[in-house]
């Protein structure tokens, strides 16, 4: 088996520490997912700049396809992070940079059909990346996360892009809250070939396949040090479970005990650039 990540890489700026950390949902995911002994790509786009330089001799030490990373001239990605002393982590400012103009081309789309399994983040400035995905024809098993996050999050509106997106793809993972269960319920039910995971932070997670409900609490953390990429960790860690054993139970457990791992370090993952 086989998965490509697509979407964003960049570095994560802890503003109140001084510390920059690599980033970004689609390298989190790629990074979470080879710890569970699965093939993985990374395709995205970085700068000509130095963290661009530092991101891609990161990368080649891993053991990470990034045959169709591409590199440009300009910025690469970068998120602001004010970390708590709870370990809550706060978004205070993105700069998409070279991702602001990325799209996919003939190449990287036969690139991700050479995959079992391709997941996309709806984050910002990827809409024409999922929109993209989203119409990729072939024998393929599409993951998408959307996020409350994310600045068009529409989750409780009468259409939003849940209902939008969520047919084209086999696996939705949905960061939001308690509030999206009577929404993500139904969709389940409308659709009921395709999984739908609700994850709830500190209030554990939720699957959902034919209108059927799966429950997975959170697992107790003594303490929190930053809860930066735990989503990340826990989607890459129920697909890596999910696509070899089809049991959604297992997925979820499996996904818990991964993300509870992330909680416990600063940084979504433990590299330093």
């Amino acid at each position: 088996m086989k998965i490509i990540s697509v979407g964003d890489i960049g570095i994560d700026e802890y503003v109140n520490l001084d510390i920059k950390k690599p980033g970004g949902i689609a390298f989190n995911f790629a990074i979470n997912v080879i710890k569970n002994n699965v093939d993985c790509s990374l395709l995205s786009v970085i700068g000509k700049d130095q963290e661009g330089k530092q991101l891609k001799n990161l990368l080649r030490s891993l053991n990470i396809d990034i045959s169709h990373l591409q590199k440009v001239n300009g910025k690469t990605a970068k998120q602001n992070i004010a970390l708590k002393e709870n370990g809550e982590r706060k978004f205070v400012g993105y700069n998409a940079g070279v991702l602001s103009k990325w799209s996919l081309n003939k190449s990287d789309s036969k690139f991700i059909l050479e995959h079992n399994a391709v997941f996309v983040p709806l984050s910002d400035g990827l809409e024409d990346i999922v929109h993209a995905i989203a119409n990729l024809e072939g024998n393929i098993t599409k993951i998408i996360d959307f996020s409350q996050d994310y600045e068009f999050a529409d989750f409780d509106k009468e259409e939003n892009v849940i209902k939008k997106y969520c047919k084209y793809f086999d696996i939705n993972f949905i960061g939001a809250t308690e509030k999206q269960i009577p929404l993500i319920t139904r969709l389940s039910k409308q659709y009921p070939e395709k999984v739908f995971v609700l994850t709830l932070a500190e209030k554990g997670s939720i699957g959902f396949l034919k209108g059927e409900k799966f429950l997975q609490p959170a697992k107790t953390v003594e303490k929190i040090i930053d809860t930066t990429g735990c989503g990340d960790a826990f989607q890459a860690g129920f697909v890596a479970n999910y696509l070899k054993t089809k049991d959604i139970s297992s997925a979820l457990q499996h996904a818990t005990n991964q993300a509870t791992k992330v909680l416990q370090h600063i940084g979504s993952t433990t590299y330093k650039l």
